[in-house]
């Protein structure tokens, strides 16, 4: 059941009367000018307690009802947009906001701007919603757990690299055991997932070549050496490991530079003086692999990168003398200070255990 509070101003205020805001409990147990009522939202009937909220969303959303209006203009910059978005009137959402800055004795909003901004305060309240609504999803999850997880979400990030052999294969598999749990991946760059995973928008994350320091937890580390991949029939395949410094002016097909690949790529040559010749930059493996598995063009990737062309005979990986140089890591991680859900952590066994099998070294415990 959710809790809402309908609130009657004591004596010697202005409010209206008629007016309803919902806060947190802490809020009402401090307020000199509020005396409270309780009344309870199932979200089960076919009328919603409060008019504004569909009885789904009611269900769904705990929040109390001021912080959810609140919310909803602090994401979107504007009473107007979070107004079309709930389907409300914007004097409704305008009379909450403000009865919860009257009721908070400060500003949540800079109206100066053409789009709301957030004050110090302001920016206190979102977190305090954002955590309110994570906690919540937490223990709902938690609860599930105690039912076989039959339920609940998952937000993987992973780079490219990782998505036809291994993501594939293991979601495929988690999905047949745990058909009632959602997992939604974003494939994305390096940084990228990096970003999204540290910003609280991912549960878990594949990524490529951490730096040394950095604020994630690592469960499992894949460690393999950059490679040189050709297709099946070129020159160079039959080559058992091969100088980076051979590839002088060869023609090749490169990721561009939102991959941390091209980074390693563009050092080696700087360090071994060894011009490449560009003849393709893409923003997708899938292209660089297409294209040099249907011409005599390069690239360099690790093996897992190309595994399932390698195993359809269709590329080889040439290994690079220059190990020292090549070496990249891919790792599983999350961040230390946020607890995984259960299904969260149910699919990050499933990954970790993946990652073994091909030679990743797994924390303990």
């Amino acid at each position: 059941m959710g809790l809402m509070w309908q609130f009657m101003p004591a004596a010697g205020t202005d409010f209206d009367l008629k007016q309803n805001i919902s806060l947190p409990h802490h809020v009402m147990r401090n307020s000199d000018h509020w005396r409270a009522t309780s009344f309870a939202c199932d979200g089960q009937s076919a009328e919603c307690s409060h008019p504004h909220i569909h009885r789904a969303k009611c269900a769904r959303n705990m929040l109390p009802l001021a912080l959810t209006y609140f919310r909803e203009v602090a994401l979107s910059g504007s009473i107007r947009r979070a107004a079309e978005h709930l389907s409300i009137a914007p004097s409704a959402i305008s009379r909450q906001i403000g009865n919860l800055e009257t009721a908070l004795q400060t500003a949540l909003f800079d109206r100066r701007a053409r789009r709301l901004t957030l004050t110090a305060a302001g920016e206190l309240v979102l977190a305090y919603s954002e955590r309110t609504s994570a906690d919540f999803e937490m223990m709902r999850e938690s609860l599930q757990q105690i039912t076989g997880l039959q339920a609940g979400q998952v937000k993987v990030g992973s780079v490219e690299g990782m998505v036809t052999y291994f993501l594939s294969r293991y979601l495929a598999s988690f999905n047949k055991r745990y058909p009632g749990i959602n997992v939604a991946v974003s494939v994305v760059g390096s940084r990228a997932v990096l970003e999204l995973l540290r910003d609280g928008e991912l549960d878990l994350a594949l990524a490529f070549g951490l730096p040394a320091r950095n604020p994630f937890r690592v469960h499992a580390r894949l460690d393999q050496p950059l490679c040189l991949i050709v297709a099946v029939g070129h020159p160079l395949a039959s080559r058992r490991s091969i100088s980076f410094k051979a590839l002088a002016d060869q023609r090749v097909a490169l990721p561009d530079h939102t991959f941390q690949i091209r980074s390693l790529i563009d050092g080696i040559a700087l360090k071994t003086k060894t011009p490449l010749h560009l003849t393709i930059e893409t923003n997708t493996l899938e292209m660089a692999k297409g294209v040099v598995r249907n011409s005599e063009l390069l690239t360099f990737l690790p093996r897992y990168a190309a595994l399932r062309e390698i195993a359809n005979g269709e590329l080889c990986a040439v290994p690079l003398q220059e190990r020292d140089l090549a070496q990249t890591s891919i790792s599983l991680i999350t961040m230390p200070s946020r607890q995984p859900s259960p299904a969260a952590r149910k699919l990050l066994e499933t990954f970790k255990a993946g990652m073994t099998r091909y030679g990743a070294t797994a924390e303990r415990g």
